[in-house]
């Protein structure tokens, strides 16, 4: 039972660690400076979550981090989506300046 619950933990440090980074890579490609969306940090960040929440979390505060984690995930990526398919359209998205 300690090493499931050491293990949730370190999965969950790791979760909201590549959160991060993740975000921060987008925000880079947004800006210009990276060329291509961090597809590979991307996927990576998925396949955890999907795993985590196919996983039975007892501890209600563990599944309440890993719920506000996820969900964190899923809103920025459905505006890193929307951004994207909006350049690919050419027409302005979330992260646009008014001019």
């Amino acid at each position: 039972m300690r090493t499931e619950l050491a293990d949730l933990e370190r999965d969950l440090r790791t979760l909201k660690s590549d959160l991060g980074q993740l975000e921060i890579d987008y925000k880079m490609f947004f800006a210009g400076q990276r060329k291509r969306p961090p597809y590979a940090l991307r996927s990576t960040v998925e396949a955890l979550v999907r795993r985590l929440d196919r996983s039975p979390i007892q501890g209600s505060g563990e599944r309440f981090r890993f719920n506000t984690i996820q969900q964190r995930f899923r809103t920025f990526a459905n505006l890193w989506d929307r951004e994207v398919r909006a350049r690919e359209e050419g027409r302005p998205g979330p992260f646009s300046r008014p001019t």
